[in-house]
């Protein structure tokens, strides 16, 4: 009787040291004093999974890791109460040096923050070298390559979010259907999966899925007052692409952009591209004094802040580029900038 109560005590101790657990040391200057630590799930409602006291910026978590998520530390006591993001996967993380290094910091010793921390490398070291099309190739290569290889766990989840802007939603969509049932269930995936849901119709077609991206019609008023329709434009003879661009006079990224569309323009106009700008900015006159300015020779119209087409061309920031193709009225492209955008206008022009 004695054995067996052994045994199983023994039994006991093993699962529990088998279990797998998170370590994270810290020792950061720029916390001086006392206080408390917070882990929050940074996937679902930052909701607190631990907390530990820090002194004089030294503290310990040891956390269960048999469901990695991306956490965040935070220190209400701070200014900036956040600390830094990692998955909190079966191995110890060492956090040193100041707060604001913390912050940033890529902390490596579990296998989920080291392969993120090598796909992270690899994209800087190729970014540096390459042309646009070439890193987005090589980009969408590396994170299909990271996607294979941790197909449902808390990386894959990571890279789906990084990805969002180079590959297309059907793709993502495909791998978030292999997320492991904790993950899927976290209200960060479900947002994500809902934000590539909404973004497919208006993405450009892609084999094997069904849905046909045609684009959206909108109408809005252009330097002198006169309504511009966007099926006039497309409808048009004369114009076999459009190239609609979301803007405002106030974003940097999106005025800097203008010279270089400018050159495409001159490039492909007469062989049947159009650009239709479409401000959102609130100012009218502040806009219609920088477009007159310019005079790039497109078709400038405003918006505003409150048009609806932020939410049907799905628009989360500026600038957004949609491209038609004319002969269809399907979106051909999304996103496209630069040396992209030229390659594409050569394949349909």
């Amino acid at each position: 009787m004695v054995s067996k109560v052994l045994v199983c005590a023994l039994t006991i101790i093993a699962a529990v040291s088998c279990k797998p657990v998170c370590v994270i040391e810290g020792n950061l200057t720029g916390m001086e004093g006392d206080g408390w630590i917070y882990m929050v799930d940074a996937w679902d409602d930052s909701i607190v999974i631990d907390s530990t006291r820090y002194q004089d910026g030294v503290f310990r978590f040891e956390v269960d890791a048999a469901e990695p998520t991306m956490v965040m530390l935070t220190c209400n006591e701070l200014p900036d109460p956040r600390l830094h993001r990692f998955f909190n996967d079966a191995g110890t993380l060492s956090l040193t040096g100041s707060v604001e290094v913390a912050r940033k910091a890529q902390v490596s010793g579990t296998p989920l923050n080291d392969a993120l921390n090598d796909v992270v490398r690899q994209m800087d070291e190729y970014y540096a070298e390459s042309s646009m099309v070439k890193r987005q190739d090589r980009g969408m290569e590396l994170f299909t390559e990271a996607l294979n290889g941790n197909s449902g766990n808390a990386l894959s989840l990571n890279l789906i979010e990084m990805s969002v802007l180079g590959m297309h939603p059907y793709v993502l969509l495909q791998y978030m259907e292999h997320l492991e049932p904790y993950l899927a269930d976290k209200a960060h995936a479900k947002q994500l999966k809902e934000y590539l849901e909404r973004l497919l119709p208006v993405s450009p077609a892609i084999e094997g899925c069904d849905v046909k991206p045609f684009y959206i019609d909108m109408e809005y008023p252009d330097v002198n007052g006169s309504m511009v329709k966007l099926s006039d434009i497309v409808n048009n003879p004369k114009n076999k692409c459009v190239y609609i661009d979301f803007w405002a006079t106030w974003c940097g990224p999106c005025r800097m952009y203008m010279e270089s569309l400018a050159e495409t323009y001159k490039k492909y106009n007469d062989k049947g591209f159009e650009v239709y700008t479409v401000s959102c900015d609130t100012n009218t006159e502040a806009w219609r004094k920088l477009v007159t300015e310019q005079d790039f020779g497109w078709i400038d119209v405003i918006g505003g802040m409150s048009m609806p087409e932020w939410k049907s061309y799905v628009v989360k920031g500026v600038p957004t580029s949609i491209l038609i193709d004319c002969s269809t009225g399907l979106i051909v492209g999304r996103e496209i900038y630069g040396d992209m955008l030229d390659e594409k206008l050569e394949e349909i022009l």
